[in-house]
């Protein structure tokens, strides 16, 4: 990434309206705003809180813009990205001067890179000063096509040939793999025969087998390899801030109260400092490991102006000036370094070099190790619940037993202890603080004044420190067990819908010093979305402020920890309560059935378990009725006429009470009572 700076001549824009910077005032500038043709006086503190808020973005020539056409080299596959790296290493000692003009020539013929080929790079180069403006979005190879066979003779011979007396090129190395193909080809049949290498797959190929210090031995020497390696143990002499910045982490000398189970846990402290003036840049606290996504997060604080100072942190007395790009970043020689994932976000930014030192080196980043020294000192061994820098001065000291402060409470005193403390306390060594160190030195390279990435939002989605795959639901997209949504992202569902790829998931990058908002990358359009939290009030957490991801992290834990405290087996002991009594019922059912075809009980007539269409009483002193068939009527006419004086006995019949009544009296409804107790017929 390009850095921007307030310039004479340059432009910026503000809510839709586009400013141009015609003078600097010192405090302030002279801007003129182009929308209406109106000049103003623009403090450079609202600037820059502008700036961090998302509400400026400088300006960037639209022929510029359609070279860099991804925003994080992350969201490309594996090749694209190695072949953009590739060419800013074949560009990179043009740029720095390493390569004369007049020895470009020879140069390109010892790479194998054609001349139009290099100048195209070089103009994307010099138009952006961005490494994604180097991106190749032609179609090539979706992955290497060497076999077992065929990638034996492309390292044998590679490596013949770069550690062998003499200077090679790729073109020699290709004429020899492509002999020894045919040679191997001859003993095969068709179909098992090797297929041809190209050049540039034998080019990349060289890149990952090369050993540059085994090369420096055969042709400098052991002793002169070595220090060309590991570099010199002398002080490393800088003329301006920002020339070098040395970053480093280490576990902080005191307890902190971890907010997620509240036991006393010892944080690792990230700490930046600059070389020149001894100014601390940023800092990044975390009870996780360190890896590369912990480092960016300290790069973003480093890289951004803390206007949020006087805000948050309203006890800090001074301010803290510090920010912008460094032109040089040097780091451990660790796990999480050696994976380049830092490098990649530090060239993408702008920062032109980063170094690489030794494990247990301390002497080629001496600044910052003398800086946690210093901190040590002033501020931390002073806390409750510190461990000292040994066992000796700790003594019987419990630092788990007095350990009171939080990460939030940690966090705001490093605040005062960096700026009001290291910052605005003399240095001897120095001969000054590091505060007016670095405003002198600012002052005399004017050119680094309000230096800053085009966009506070381009920063983050290039180093937030949180990245997940997620699906777009209709909800939005789920960290933490918080949603973020936005009118945006539902188009993107809407139109990932059309093309039925909602199954797909997104990339989803997120600040996690401050989870209010999230950026959801667009695979259709090749950009980011915002998604802003939606249920953050309704978890009691304060958004006026920034959000750390552990908040999150809190309240997902303690819901899964009430969670766990529900008996499982509840819901299982109530289904087989229900299946129980249901099985029951099964049983009673079919027992009336089978009975309702042999006898009824008077019971269930009386229950409405057999329905009656006539509202006659029932004897209650019998217990029981059978129904006997009907006896068959030979004469069809009186079956008819006995049918007909039925009816009208049904309709006509006036009752009377049981207890008066005639068994010849009752009527007669073409069955045959039988007295059960008697035994006789009725």
């Amino acid at each position: 990434m390009s850095a921007y700076y307030f310039n004479v001549g340059s432009k910026f824009q503000i809510n839709e309206n586009e400013y141009l910077v015609r003078r600097d005032l010192g405090l302030d500038y002279e801007v003129e705003n182009m929308n209406y043709k109106k000049i103003e006086i623009r403090r450079k503190e609202d600037l820059l809180k502008l700036w961090s808020e998302g509400q400026l973005l400088f300006r960037i020539n639209p022929d510029d813009e359609k070279f860099i056409r991804v925003q994080n080299l992350d969201d490309l596959d594996s090749d694209k990205k190695e072949k953009a790296l590739e060419r800013f290493k074949v560009l990179k000692p043009v740029i720095e001067g390493e390569i004369l003009p007049s020895e470009i020539k020879n140069y390109l013929q010892e790479v194998g890179i054609k001349k139009s080929t290099f100048y195209d790079w070089k103009k994307r180069w010099d138009r952006t000063g961005d490494l994604r403006s180097l991106i190749s979005f032609k179609r090539g190879p979706k992955a290497a096509r060497l076999n077992g066979s065929l990638l034996k003779i492309v390292k044998e011979v590679i490596e013949e040939f770069l550690y062998s007396d003499g200077k090679t090129t790729i073109e020699d190395m290709y004429s020899e793999i492509t002999l020894k193909i045919e040679e191997e080809n001859i003993n095969l049949v068709e179909e098992d025969k090797l297929s041809y290498v190209s050049r540039s797959t034998i080019r990349r190929c060289k890149e990952r087998i090369i050993d540059i210090y085994k090369l420096d031995k055969e042709k400098y020497g052991a002793v002169l390899a070595k220090l060309k390696r590991e570099g010199t143990k002398e002080e490393v002499v800088v003329q301006r801030p920002l020339q070098r910045v040395e970053i480093d982490w280490t576990p902080v000398d005191v307890m902190l109260i971890d907010p997620i189970d509240l036991k006393p846990k010892r944080p690792t402290l990230i700490y930046a400092i600059d070389k020149y003036s001894g100014y601390p840049m940023g800092f990044f606290v975390t009870f996780k490991p360190i890896d590369s996504k912990a480092l960016k997060q300290c790069l973003i604080h480093l890289i951004m102006p803390k206007a949020y100072l006087k805000e948050l942190y309203p006890l800090v007395e001074n301010d803290w000036e510090a920010h912008g790009i460094p032109h040089t970043i040097v780091v451990d020689n660790a796990s999480v370094n050696d994976s380049y994932e830092f490098e990649d976000a530090c060239f993408q930014v702008g920062v032109k070099e980063v170094q690489f030192c030794k494990i247990d080196a301390g002497y080629q980043k001496g600044t910052v190790e003398r800086a946690f020294r210093r901190l040590n000192s002033l501020y931390i061994h002073n806390l409750k619940g510190t461990t000292f820098s040994n066992f000796i001065e700790k003594g019987r000291y419990d630092s788990a037993k007095n350990a009171c402060i939080t990460m939030q409470g940690f966090i705001y005193m490093s605040h005062i202890a960096m700026v009001d403390i290291v910052s605005h306390t003399f240095d001897s060594r120095r001969g000054d603080s590091p505060h007016n160190i670095w405003a002198r030195g600012i002052e005399e390279n004017k050119r680094l004044k309000m230096q800053l990435p085009r966009s506070i939002e381009s920063l983050k989605i290039l180093l937030a420190g949180g990245s997940e795959l997620r699906k777009v639901q209709q909800q939005g997209v789920v960290i933490e067990n918080e949603y973020y949504t936005s009118p945006d992202l539902m188009d993107l569902r809407y139109t990932m819908e059309k093309l039925k790829k909602l199954d797909e998931t997104v990339r989803v990058r997120f600040d996690l010093s401050d989870m209010r908002v999230v950026y959801v990358y667009d695979p259709i359009n090749n950009n980011y979305l915002v998604a802003r939290a939606t249920s953050l009030a309704r978890k009691n957490i304060n958004t006026a402020f920034p959000v750390p991801y552990v908040a999150l992290e809190l309240d997902s834990k303690a819901k899964v920890k009430i969670k766990k405290s529900f008996d499982p087996t509840a819901r299982a002991k109530a289904k087989r309560k229900i299946m129980l009594i249901q099985d029951e019922d099964a049983k009673k059912t079919k027992k009336w059935r089978k009975e309702k075809e042999q006898i009824i009980d008077s019971t269930f007539i009386t229950a409405g378990v057999l329905n009656t269409e006539t509202n006659i009483p029932l004897p209650i002193n019998n217990d029981k009725i059978l129904i006997l068939k009907e006896e068959k009527k030979s004469n069809v006419g009186q079956t008819k006429r006995n049918q007909s004086s039925k009816d009208r006995s049904t309709i006509n019949h006036s009752y009377m009470e049981f207890e008066d009544t005639e068994i010849d009296d009752l009527p007669n409804w073409g069955v045959t009572l039988k007295n059960m107790k008697e035994g006789n017929d009725l």
